[in-house]
């Protein structure tokens, strides 16, 4: 099974070129602009399967309208994301102090702008290595039906 990765990034650029990026090196991979488009934000709650997860690895700016990486990733985590928080990355160009302290708490990745492609894609395969092979992904096209107005690219 390909490993999946969902990218929560506002600016079209940088999501754009993360996305082309990493489905170049074989990653399924689905971006959008907003973290409304996950089922927790939009419906409170998450459509997977109980044994199921959306994606292998979540990918988020840290400022997106309407919610922070950070908001995302606790919210996630409250509310019973599948995804562990030590498949989740945030990307900033500043973070304060304590957010970064909370990150590394929760067991979160901090990329930091301007980075090379290479540190992201390195941060991928180290998780990668680490996915139980008998992990069970929620079918894409039943992924995609949860995914509001289609966003996903």
């Amino acid at each position: 099974m390909t490993t999946r990765i969902l990218i929560f990034e506002d600016d079209d650029s940088a999501r754009n070129m993360f996305s082309v990026f990493l489905r170049a090196k074989g990653y399924e991979v689905l971006d959008f602009p907003t973290p409304a488009t996950c089922m927790l934000i939009s419906d409170k709650k998450c459509q997977c399967p109980r044994s199921h997860a959306c994606a292998d690895m979540i990918i988020t700016d840290m400022n997106m309208p309407g919610m922070s990486g950070l908001e995302l990733v606790r919210y996630q985590m409250e509310r019973g994301c599948r995804i562990p928080t030590r498949n989740k990355a945030v990307i900033s160009a500043a973070l304060a102090p304590e957010d970064e302290r909370e990150f590394h708490a929760l067991g979160c990745r901090c990329l930091r702008k301007p980075f090379k492609l290479n540190a992201l894609l390195a941060w991928v395969q180290s998780v990668e290595a680490n996915i139980p092979p008998e992990r069970l992904l929620t079918p894409l096209p039943e992924l995609l039906q949860t995914v509001p107005d289609r966003m996903a690219k």
